[in-house]
């Protein structure tokens, strides 16, 4: 049978194209070269977690001082709310699920009242404070590494002295909600973000543009807080941490970035195009990664972007 050479050229031309995007899946490891999708919402969205057992996407909300849920793909719409401090605007940081229905949410505080909550269920219930927390105390980050155990990343700033921040770990009775903290870092200027895989946690330092690696079971084993010394990558003015299966952090760099931190410590820019990047999470089951873009005017859209990832 007779083939024209018209069906022949598409012919290899698709398999030329076949073979360049099977290369290309085979070398790269990292997000996948397509648009991110953009979901707008009506709030000034800060920190971000995912519902492991759904899918289903929280935020921080500074407007309304609440948490915001999209369930099942739909519009946000408020989870909780949490208690607001006379003469202070809304300031709630990261949150993150210790259990398939428990809800950590941290408070700012501004200096006078940070706060990290308890939001079980389907959030109705009032947010029960854990208690013994130093109000003073600026949170920021916060990430989950067992049953009672949180770290939490803050920073003080008095008057015109330089900011002294610090890693502590927080370890609570789930029923009483007694909680004590102890430091296990310090040296850093403001920490923001943390980020735990396996022995190892990763703290984004805001002040001095770096991010620092330890080890897990040294910090927690040390009779004193360590001094974060080591820096383990470079990268201007990051923010809040989320890292993915294969050891690849995610945060806000520049101005209008996000970023990778790959497991060797070399920076690549995810997307250059962002308003105010804040919180980042990873979707491990569907594989994409969720950012907050925050508006940079109380007016503006913040949006929740997309990323398909390997």
């Amino acid at each position: 049978m007779l083939v024209s050479r018209a069906v022949l050229r598409k012919s290899r031309l698709l398999f030329a194209t076949l073979g360049v995007l099977a290369a290309l899946g085979a070398c790269s490891s990292g997000p996948l070269p397509v648009a991110p999708q953009r979901i707008a919402v009506e709030a000034r969205p800060n920190g971000i977690a995912i519902r492991p057992s759904d899918g289903a996407l929280f935020i921080t909300d500074d407007a309304t001082n609440s948490v915001l849920a999209s369930v099942g793909g739909q519009p946000f719409a408020r989870f909780a709310a949490l208690p607001a401090v006379s003469g202070q605007q809304g300031g709630l940081s990261q949150l993150v699920f210790v259990d398939a229905d428990t809800l950590m949410v941290e408070r700012f505080g501004f200096g006078t009242a940070s706060a990290v909550f308890e939001l079980t269920g389907a959030g109705a219930g009032a947010p029960t404070p854990l208690t013994g927390l130093d109000p003073a105390r600026r949170r920021l980050g916060l990430a989950s590494i067992g049953h009672g155990q949180l770290l939490s990343t803050w920073f003080i700033k008095t008057g015109n002295a330089p900011q002294q921040g610090g890693l502590s770990l927080l370890t609570y009775d789930a029923a009483t909600h007694t909680t004590q903290e102890r430091d296990l870092m310090s040296g850093f200027g403001k920490p923001v973000g943390v980020a735990v895989q396996g022995d190892t946690v990763y703290v984004s330092d805001q002040a001095n543009n770096r991010i620092v690696k330890a080890s897990l079971s040294v910090l927690l084993n040390s009779p004193a807080a360590v001094t974060a010394n080591a820096t383990f990558a470079k990268i201007d003015s990051p923010d809040l941490l989320a890292i993915d299966a294969n050891g690849t952090l995610y945060t806000k760099c520049n101005k209008t970035g996000l970023c990778t931190v790959a497991p060797d410590g070399v920076v690549g820019v995810l997307a250059d195009d962002f308003q105010n990047a804040r919180g980042v999470a990873v979707d491990a089951a569907h594989h994409t990664l969720y950012a907050v873009d925050r508006a940079t005017s109380a007016t503006g859209t913040s949006y929740i972007r997309s990323f398909p990832l390997r």
